[in-house]
């Protein structure tokens, strides 16, 4: 039994999701400004994505929506659009982000500390999300942007953006938030956050990865990071765009909308499941309250076991879980969640992740427990620390 458990990183392609990319992967689709038939019905496929992209964060036909190649290039397009529209020309002088940004978006901000840039990171609390009032502290009239995602991708950690925004709001600040991790599992509405700036992607919505988008606040400016388009639609990013890719990145979201009901709770319930199991096991430690994470999402920590040699045991028995601190090609530049989370810095390199999707099944939660119950009774009998003893 295979058993895929990595589904904040990337998700199976839905195939209600294949069969409407299918024909334009098949056979010529005509560029959206064509007049010949086959860019009518490329038009006509593309502003129903469009329609369902809107519905899926319930924004409103005000706002812009400009497709990207993913979460990270629309993220990068709102930094280097307020890069190049106030910290450049020195009419702001401060940018404010989460801690747990994506490594894109951190790199980006490490950029701008080096030209001279004031970068503040917004840390995480005890329960492992930002705390909004902790922004008062750092927010002036000199910051150009404040950047927190939804939901932490590694934690399943959901953060109070409304409140955040609010603030923003308050201080008359740019407020960009990544909805990637939190569209399928918990709502998305536009109207209740108020965001200038919403980014999203494809991949963790059961559609191919390499699509993207970014919402646009009425009235808000960007600077385009590639130019040239021709029509409207391409006025902040030059195409000619992945137009497969939106097309089921469209169906995606409508998917991940209707699943918002019971496919999520039965989602939810299997989660629950796995973290009893996971509880009842000495020496592991669950991250991150159960109240305030996405319903697909467990991370725990294993005393005693590093990380990289529980997931090697995981995957021999055909399970696929996943963990932050283990990077197949090194340089591993973010912060531990341990750490930001105050916990001992021996649990540093022993958290791993299951993230489940709404296909996966009870047989699977089954199949995992077992498996890890095996490998961490193996595993812990070549470490010189004893996890019972510990807890007594």
């Amino acid at each position: 039994m295979n058993v895929y458990l990595d589904n904040n990183r990337l998700t199976p392609v839905d195939p209600l999701v294949k069969a409407v990319m299918e024909p334009f992967l098949d056979q010529p689709y005509g560029d959206l400004a064509a007049l010949h038939d086959f860019g009518a019905s490329t038009r006509k496929a593309y502003n129903e994505a469009v329609e369902k992209c809107y519905a899926g964060v319930h924004a409103p036909d005000k706002a812009t929506l400009v497709f990207t190649s993913g979460a990270a290039e629309a993220n990068s397009t709102v930094f280097m659009s307020t890069f190049l529209r106030f910290i450049l020309t020195g009419r702001k002088n401060n940018i404010i982000l989460s801690e747990r940004e994506p490594l894109p978006t951190l790199e980006l901000a490490r950029f701008f500390e080096e030209q001279g840039c004031r970068v503040n990171y917004l840390p995480v609390n005890s329960d492992g999300v930002i705390d909004p009032e902790t922004l008062t502290d750092y927010i002036t009239p000199r910051t150009a942007l404040v950047s927190v995602s939804m939901v932490d991708a590694e934690s399943g950690a959901i953060n109070p953006v409304e409140e955040i925004a609010e603030i923003c709001r308050k201080y008359d600040v740019p407020f960009h938030t990544d909805a990637t991790q939190a569209l399928g599992r918990i709502p998305v509405d536009w109207e209740r956050i108020e965001p200038d700036f919403l980014s999203f992607s494809s991949e963790t919505l059961h559609a191919p990865a390499g699509v993207g988008g970014l919402f646009l606040k009425e009235g808000v400016e960007l600077q385009p990071i590639i130019p040239g388009g021709r029509m409207k639609a391409e006025r902040y990013r030059s195409g000619p765009w992945n137009i497969p890719g939106i097309i089921g990145m469209g169906k995606a979201m409508e998917i991940a909308s209707d699943a918002l009901g019971f496919e999520v709770e039965d989602m939810r319930d299997l989660r629950d499941k796995l973290e009893e199991a996971l509880r009842a096991l000495p020496g592991v430690e669950i991250l991150v309250p159960w109240a305030l994470r996405t319903p697909n999402t467990v991370l725990a920590a294993f005393k005693g076991v590093e990380s990289e040699a529980m997931l090697y045991e995981l995957n021999r028995e055909k399970v696929a879980a996943y963990s932050a601190t283990v990077h197949p090609f090194g340089d591993w530049k973010e912060r531990a969640l341990t750490d930001a989370l105050g916990l001992d810095p021996a649990l540093r390199h022993s958290t791993v992740g299951f993230a489940l999707n709404r296909n996966t099944t009870e047989e699977e939660i089954e199949h995992t427990i077992e498996t890890v119950k095996k490998s961490l009774e193996y595993l812990r009998g070549f470490s010189t620390l004893n996890p019972t003893e510990e807890q007594k």
